[in-house]
């Protein structure tokens, strides 16, 4: 997936990986997340990943939720909304150290919504 120059190609594999749905995609995902230079397909990027199992690596998700696009922001705290109350302590813990350290960079209410899920 980080292979392909073409953000559309990039788009269509991310929705295909979405309707097949296994959990295996999760990691191609999430190193196609972490790459800066394909921000632009961050909000496909995370769409594909709603049915997955991706609580391990919550952090990298809700890291998003600063992020400046509002569809990258939008769809991270979906994701993070939808597993916030599964999380371990551990988890939790993590997730706050992360939005902390990124509402200090970005600010925004996500981050607060974010927090008050983690605090039920």
């Amino acid at each position: 997936m980080t292979e392909t120059k073409n953000a559309l190609v990039r788009n269509e594999v991310a929705i295909a990986l979405k309707d097949i749905g296994d959990n295996r995609a999760v990691y191609p995902l999430i190193d196609a997340l972490s790459n800066a230079q394909l921000r632009r397909s961050r909000g496909t990027l995370l769409y594909a990943m709603e049915e997955m199992h991706y609580e391990p690596d919550i952090e990298i998700i809700v890291a998003l939720i600063g992020d400046a696009s509002l569809e990258v922001r939008m769809q991270s705290f979906l994701l993070f909304e939808k597993v916030a109350e599964k999380l371990s302590e551990q988890q939790k813990q993590v997730c706050i150290n992360v939005i902390l350290q990124c509402k200090d960079v970005s600010p925004n209410e996500m981050f607060d919504e974010a927090l008050a899920l983690l605090k039920k």
